[in-house]
């Protein structure tokens, strides 16, 4: 594995407990970071598209697929950006700019 390779392999870790997280233990985990609540389809979801999502990185990481690490940069910088975003217009509380922290630096 690359280094840049073995980045994106622990970040896919990150986003599958996180994805297992929602899908497990929805009430405690959205608690824990301070996020309001979700009706339990809603966390499912989530939990299943981080699971998904989460796969991807592990396999182009492990893999060192030099186009779907450059991807991640970019997709992960979105989401940050996108985080900030939501907070600002109001719809989530400020903790939520800590997940997109997590993958900014993930992909710097």
């Amino acid at each position: 594995m690359t280094q840049s390779g073995k980045t994106l392999f622990y970040f896919g870790i990150y986003v599958v407990s996180t994805g297992l997280f929602f899908l497990t233990i929805p009430a405690t985990f959205l608690s824990l970071v301070q996020l309001p609540s979700l009706p339990t389809g809603w966390a499912s979801a989530v939990g299943l598209l981080a699971i998904v999502i989460g796969t991807y990185d592990i396999l182009a990481g492990k893999h060192s697929i030099a186009p779907l690490i450059k991807a991640s940069v970019w997709v992960r910088l979105g989401f940050a950006l996108g985080t900030v975003l939501i907070v600002l217009r109001g719809q989530m509380p400020p903790t939520l700019i800590m997940l997109g922290a997590i993958d900014a630096l993930g992909a710097l």
